[in-house]
């Protein structure tokens, strides 16, 4: 009987993310600057009262600079605002409708450490988290060339979320990560690096267990020696600053297999977690590229985020 709930509940899982109206991929119109920005509003347009800025002021840990953020055009073209000197990062809350504590996943945008992508790979994967029963907090992070503060960041965000699960109406004990590129090499930063903060306490928040309970990897970057393709080194060898162990949370990981980032970065990192027992599903997929989010481009790759909801949903639920 088990069984066949959990049938029905997949395959209704995998309807209602079929009948979604995906983000077209590319196509805006750019072409005067009048349409730039008024597209750029458009697109960062969201509710400022859901906005956190996670860091008391003065208390901003291995800050360098005051430079305000900055709106960049290269992806405007994809609907997809771009934003870089990130000095006082910030999370936005999107709740999930309904009654009840909900999981919670903060959304780590990738840009390689130099600019997060806001719509393609932060406020669009917020509005698929909440469509499938779960809220989410997408994290503007530090950048540019800020990694030891990214991780701050993140840390510091699931405390937050921790101690103010009852304002936010979410259940503490399912708060999970979702990363891209190197938002998901953040993303294993913070879910192998939790048992000490990367910073010294600043209040209460600090005081909260920062492990994720889970960790959702789309096209990771960067988790392998670079020469691991040239010396056929084996690929779950992991670089040690991502030390896997069993207490490493489960791990939903997805790439293709022409990813520039190389697919081993994928595949090394569920070896080293299967060496560990730690419970994880990963996609391998024939062909796709990077860097494309929800966006459906007629590759194998459109299916990854109905593989995801029904890995969130069976794990939420503790199936």
């Amino acid at each position: 009987m088990k069984t066949k709930v959990l049938a029905c509940a997949c395959a209704a899982c995998i309807a209602a993310n079929a009948q979604r109206p995906y983000p077209a991929p590319w196509g805006a119109d750019v072409s005067t600057p009048e349409k730039r920005a008024a597209l750029n509003e458009k697109l960062w347009r969201h509710d400022t009262s859901r906005d956190v800025k996670i860091w008391p002021d003065g208390k901003i840990p291995f800050k360098v600079s005051d430079k305000p953020m900055k709106f960049l055009e290269h992806e405007l073209n994809q609907s997809n605002v771009v934003v870089t000197d990130i000095n006082v990062p910030q999370f936005t809350f999107f709740p999930a409708s309904g009654d009840g504590a909900k999981p919670v996943v903060v959304v780590l945008p990738g840009g390689g450490y130099f600019q997060l992508g806001w719509n393609k790979e932060g406020t669009e994967i917020a509005d698929w988290l909440n469509a499938n029963g779960i809220s989410a907090a997408v994290l503007l992070y530090r950048a540019p060339r800020q990694r030891k503060a990214a991780l701050c960041d993140t840390q510091r965000t699931i405390g937050i979320l921790r101690r103010d699960a009852e304002k936010y109406k979410i259940d503490p004990r399912k708060i999970g990560v979702i990363g891209f590129s190197a938002g998901a090499n953040l993303a294993v930063r913070a879910a192998t690096n939790w048992r000490k903060r990367a910073y010294e306490r600043v209040d209460d928040a600090d005081d909260q267990p920062c492990r994720p309970d889970f960790q959702m990897l789309i096209y990771p970057w960067d988790l392998l020696p670079n020469n691991v393709r040239k010396d056929h080194l084996p690929v779950d060898q992991l670089k040690p600053e991502y030390p896997v162990d069993r207490e490493t949370p489960p791990a939903f990981i997805m790439q293709a297999q022409d990813d520039f980032c190389m697919v081993e970065t994928a595949v090394g990192y569920y070896l080293a977690l299967r060496a560990a027992h730690v419970r994880s599903e990963l996609h391998v997929y024939p062909f796709g590229g990077h860097g494309f989010g929800l966006r459906r481009l007629g590759t194998p790759c459109d299916n990854w985020s109905d593989a995801a909801a029904l890995w969130l949903k069976r794990l939420v639920r503790g199936s």
